[in-house]
């Protein structure tokens, strides 16, 4: 009973202590939080947003995968190694390893993040933990054209992280990629894909939604970053007065416009 019961403590530390950079402790690869790399498509006038801490969730929609797994990785000393999304679309399910070589294991609400259902585990995982961790991972994966991702998992296949998540055509796909390096391995269609509905469509560049959006009245569009699920965009309304506006990528509608 002391044992559970220093363990359950082990795990409330766990998840109540925040971090400013996420230490990988398999790679040693430290993860800086409030950075966005630029993909060479630059010049289409927009970044992927690597900085979770502006993101919002619009109605109907959840958290993507990739926010869930940041936003964990800062709060906790624990590196998240696998994670899905449940088949009701309100729980990612997810498994890490904390320093002290701890397993753990637990719940993130879909639509908010927090964090439930945790469980704590005196032993090392039965698969190989030295990897490089998932944020960078999936960073790598959208700058090639991936998103949307609803599983990731490092003990299914020795070495490997295996992620499913949809192509740029909305078209669900199982990636395998070397889990020391994020190097891809190779590719395959996944009909088992659980993730959002409304991410199942190509995701277009903000560009091909520039003249919808002028057609509205909307101009002077400066800092674009692409999430998951919606650009987050600075620009000028009818009135000229200034409006951040979120832009969904797949339809190009406005799913919200902040003064």
């Amino acid at each position: 009973m002391k044992k559970a019961l220093a363990l359950t403590g082990l795990a409330v530390a766990l998840f109540a202590l925040p971090v400013a950079a996420q230490a990988d402790v398999r790679s040693g690869i430290t993860i800086t939080i409030g950075s966005s790399k630029v993909l060479p498509a630059a010049a289409s006038g927009w970044r992927y947003g690597t900085d979770y801490n502006d993101y919002r969730t619009h109605q109907g929609r959840i958290m993507p995968l990739a926010n869930v797994v940041r936003d964990l990785e800062r709060k906790t000393n624990a590196t998240v190694t696998d994670i899905k999304l449940s088949r009701d679309k309100r729980f990612y399910e997810f498994e890490g390893v904390t320093q002290r070589g701890f397993l753990v294991t637990a719940k993130a609400s879909a639509a908010t993040g927090a964090v439930g259902g945790i469980s704590v585990k005196n032993y090392k995982p039965r698969y190989d933990a030295r990897a490089t961790s998932i944020s960078p991972l999936l960073a790598s994966l959208r700058n090639k054209g991936y998103h949307s991702f609803d599983l990731v998992s490092l003990k299914e296949e020795k070495g490997v992280y295996q992620v499913r998540g949809l192509n740029r055509q909305g078209k669900p796909v199982m990636i395998r990629a070397a889990a020391r390096t994020g190097k891809v391995l190779s590719t395959r269609n996944a009909p088992g894909y659980n993730g959002p509905s409304y991410a199942q469509a190509e995701y277009r560049d903000f560009g091909h939604w520039q003249k919808g959006l002028t057609q509205q009245k909307y101009s002077s569009f400066t800092n674009v970053v692409a999430y998951d699920d919606y650009y987050a965009v600075k620009a000028r309304d009818g009135r000229g007065r200034p409006v951040n506006l979120s832009v969904c990528p797949f339809t190009g509608k406005v799913l919200d416009a902040r003064y």
